[in-house]
């Protein structure tokens, strides 16, 4: 049964931190377990997590609050199961985060966080909604009006995070499919097939694999597709079970059929490692987990995308967006998953990116939702050094950005025609031409008389051409925005093995919660250096208990309340159960 956790904002009258001198309890409530307090605890919906729970009368749950926050602490610190739970038990800091006083209330065990997490899992396999990135969105948005921070102008990139996976060789993959396939089977049919599977089940995967030289793998791995080919057929009474849907699809990755000839059956040929996709599985424990190959290595995995506030008048930069995806991903794909849902929770205007966020689908994707992008770089060459480039001539737009003239290096301006077809031109006089300095790097065609010189180019290169321009501007100490966003990219990734970035998780949905996680620990991590804003500024911040000290004016009375308050809690009531006590009669 669901029930919201209250308990926090009631102060007992036996506590831990009350025993603690003053100076420490100051000193506790500015460290980071303050900040995390009131800026990420006390704003979790915990509402969100009902659909979770049981309607009908039954035991309560854990607080959700308490779980959620413990998810994202350890993201955020890189902790194991057993640390967190340890910093859960004997760690203060850690307990005041969670609302706890002392160290004799909310105890739960391990395998409670277990459920919980697979709870989130089954929630979004079944409906797709990831509720830590609902939680993200809502708790990021309160912060953001808090704290009164600008998020019209915003940056934004992705980074490379690696599964928790053995990074498999092609044999060593195969093998250890044929491996859980055997797990698969019942009594009678592993005795049954044991002669097929003897050579690969008999010794554990690495011992088969590390034995054989490169020249005997291949030999080896066209045995395993005629294996598998037989198994087919052999095992399609495990059709619905998962192994044998692995089977199928490394089989159909790996292996192609050769059609049947007058003298031969069809058989089985690898195929060549060459044209394997991407996109086939790399290890059996992860069906998500692609395989990309970039100028800085190969990456096997996954992507996140994250967006935060670049405003220079901000006091401080939160994360506002982050988003994972298998790593074959394109980040213009990712950008325009994320702006509908950006521009409507923040009012994003401007967005400045690099050039991995350019091209067509990202020229439609800023079009269609009419904001302004600025890229550092773009992709693609950016001209011939023997040729003027079309960011070399200065292009006038009008209000819905259609070129409406040009100038060229040399000086001569023209009208940009042609807006009813798909290409531009501008015509210049070739008289003009002729004087000058440049004409052996200019574009164009001279017409057969010689009188002038016609340029023909799409309406996207124009627009490619004035976003170098715009790219050049922002070149240099102090003006691009975006440049900071990389730290932004270490500090997802940080607590995980910093660059490399290798996660605890597998699996796309464990991998989106834990970089959810990760960025509200690091907006968590911005606020606590801010410092704690005036409480004029806190709009709708959660408020600490505060002591009713009606009755006198004795500098005791706040100590009297705080225990008439502690000895209500222990008897189960709440300040809300009882008329506002006066002092005088306490």
């Amino acid at each position: 049964m669901f029930r919201k956790n209250e308990q926090h904002q009631q102060i007992g009258m036996f506590e831990t931190v009350e025993q603690l001198p003053e100076k420490h309890r100051e000193r506790l409530d500015r460290s980071w377990c303050g900040a995390f307090y009131r800026e990420l605890f006390c704003r979790i919906d915990e509402a969100l997590f009902a659909k979770l729970y049981a309607d009908e009368p039954s035991r309560p749950n854990t607080p959700i609050n308490m779980l959620v926050s413990l998810e994202i602490m350890k993201s955020g610190f890189g902790w194991s199961d057993e640390m967190l739970y340890d910093a859960f038990l004997f760690n203060l800091q850690v307990r005041y985060a969670l609302g706890l006083r002392d160290f004799s209330s909310g105890n739960f065990e391990l395998r409670t966080l277990y459920n919980f997490r697979h709870r989130l899992s089954a929630h979004m396999q079944e409906t797709g909604e990831n509720l830590l990135e609902r939680v993200f969105a809502q708790v990021t948005d309160e912060q953001l009006a808090a704290y009164k921070l600008q998020t019209h102008e915003q940056r934004m990139d992705a980074t490379f995070v690696a599964s928790n996976i053995r990074y498999m060789s092609r044999l060593y993959l195969l093998v250890e499919v044929l491996h859980r396939v055997w797990r698969m089977l019942n009594a009678v049919d592993q005795e049954r097939l044991h002669g097929l599977f003897a050579p690969y089940v008999e010794q554990r995967t690495g011992q088969l694999c590390h034995r054989l030289t490169p020249d005997q793998a291949p030999a080896r791995i066209q045995a395993v597709g005629e294996l598998m080919l037989g198994l087919k057929a052999e095992l399609s009474a495990y059709r619905n079970d998962p192994s044998y849907q692995l089977l199928l699809r490394v089989f159909g990755e790996h292996f192609e059929m050769l059609p049947a000839t007058d003298s031969d059956e069809a058989t089985v040929q690898a195929i060549p490692a060459k044209e394997i996709l991407p996109a086939s599985l790399q290890a059996p424990d992860d069906l998500e987990a692609t395989y990309r190959t970039t100028t800085q290595g190969h990456h096997v995995g996954y992507k996140a995308n994250a967006a935060e506030t670049c405003a220079p008048e901000n006091p401080f930069q939160l994360v506002t967006s982050i988003q994972v995806a298998p790593n074959l991903a394109d980040d213009q794909d990712l950008m325009a998953a994320a702006l509908p849902e950006l521009i409507e929770r923040t009012g994003l205007s401007k967005l400045w990116t690099d050039g991995g966020f350019t091209g067509e689908k990202a020229d439609r994707t800023i079009a269609q939702h009419k904001i302004e992008q600025i890229p550092t770089a773009l992709r693609g060459e950016a001209g011939a050094e023997d040729k003027l480039a079309w960011q070399d001539f200065t292009w006038q737009v009008d209000a819905a950005h259609e070129p409406v003239a040009v100038t060229c290096p040399g000086g001569q301006s023209v009208a940009v025609t042609g807006r009813e077809r798909p290409y531009r031109s501008c015509v210049f006089d070739q008289t003009t031409c002729r004087q000058c300095p440049l004409q052996a790097r200019c574009k164009g065609t001279v017409s057969c008389h010689d009188t002038k010189r016609t340029m023909w180019l799409p309406l996207r290169t124009i627009h490619n051409a004035l976003r170098r321009q715009r790219a050049r501007t922002v070149q240099g100490p102090g003006r691009n925005r975006r440049a900071a966003v990389e730290a932004l990219m270490r500090s997802l990734k940080h607590p995980f093995g910093g660059q490399r970035g290798k996660l605890p998780v597998r699996g796309l949905i464990r991998v989106s919660s834990v970089m959810a996680a990760a960025a509200l620990m690091i907006n968590v991590r911005r606020i606590w250096r801010h410092g704690s804003p005036p409480p004029e500024a806190r709009d709708g911040a959660p408020k600490q208990p505060e002591v009713n000290t009606t009755g006198g004016e004795n500098p005791h009375d706040a100590q009297l309340y705080t225990l008439f308050a502690g000895l209500l809690n222990h008897l189960g009531l709440r300040l809300t159960d009882v008329p506002s006590p006066n002092l005088a009669w306490i």
